[in-house]
């Protein structure tokens, strides 16, 4: 019924209700791009700068941005240019659910011949914490499983002092795993290269027939395992460590960046 008629104060009220929707979905986008971009500073300060940051910050950004310029995005922006923005969004955050959701699922039977501790960052010569998680895994597969060996795998990367296979070492040998049970592989700068390397490492001393485990980071589990099976491991299991909390955001937009080029290019 149009406004004009008799029931023409029905107009105003809706006006109002749309005005209160459209006042709440800018209060929540602004404070969404503001916890995004304090996340972005707390990992800038606690980790190596690396594409994963860099995209918290965009998505901070066009989140912010979005909210104060609401109305100017409706009024000029082509309809299909902010959905298209929006359903990216939300293809992101399905993308990365399922990634975590994945990397929960652990086949590791204890029994293993080799535990494989994928790299990750170090700060100077001190594990990063996503690094110490995957470490603290491996503990724990080696505890239920101390006649297998751990290679530790990862080169020396920028703001790095040391190679991150040396620093892991060093940790799990001030945990209490003897030396003499770990292999360390020191040139690998991708994850491909973390399975090629280790692989070439292990048939050298195991030969054929030997059953590995490898340990990552939940949101890293989809494609590492991928990526296992491309560099030629057949009988291989898994097992996971939790994302820190205020990590969960950067490394989930870092990885799906890195499943879509892995899935584009082949390049891990």
């Amino acid at each position: 019924m149009r406004c004009g008629t008799t029931l023409s104060h029905r107009c105003p009220m809706k006006h109002m209700k749309r005005n209160i929707i459209s006042i709440a979905l800018r209060i929540l986008i602004i404070a969404l791009g503001a916890l995004l971009l304090g996340n972005a500073l707390i990992v800038t300060m606690a980790s190596n700068f690396n594409l994963g940051i860099l995209l918290t910050y965009l998505v901070a950004g066009v989140l912010i941005a979005g909210g104060v310029l609401w109305h100017y995005i409706l009024r000029y922006l082509p309809r299909w240019l902010w959905i298209t923005v929006l359903v990216g969004l939300a293809c992101v955050i399905v993308s990365a659910s399922a990634l975590l959701l994945y990397g929960q699922t652990d086949r590791v039977t204890h029994d293993e011949d080799v535990i494989i501790v994928l790299g990750a960052g170090i700060h100077g010569e001190r594990v990063s914490l996503t690094l110490r998680d995957r470490l603290d895994a491996a503990i724990e597969c080696h505890e239920q499983n101390p006649d297998a060996v751990i290679v530790v795998t990862g080169g020396q990367g920028p703001q790095e002092d040391i190679t991150e296979a040396l620093a892991m070492e060093r940790y799990l040998v001030d945990h209490g795993i003897p030396q003499e049970k770990i292999w360390k592989e020191e040139r690998a700068t991708s994850t491909y290269e973390n399975f090629v390397f280790s692989k070439a490492l292990i048939d050298e001393r195991l030969g054929e027939g030997y059953s590995a485990v490898y340990i990552t980071t939940d949101f890293h589990m989809f494609r590492a395992r991928q990526v296992a099976h491309r560099a030629g491991f057949e009988d291989i299991s898994h097992a996971h460590s939790d994302t820190v909390w205020y990590l969960v955001v950067p490394s989930c937009l870092r990885e799906c960046a890195a499943v879509l080029w892995y899935w584009v290019s082949g390049v891990s």
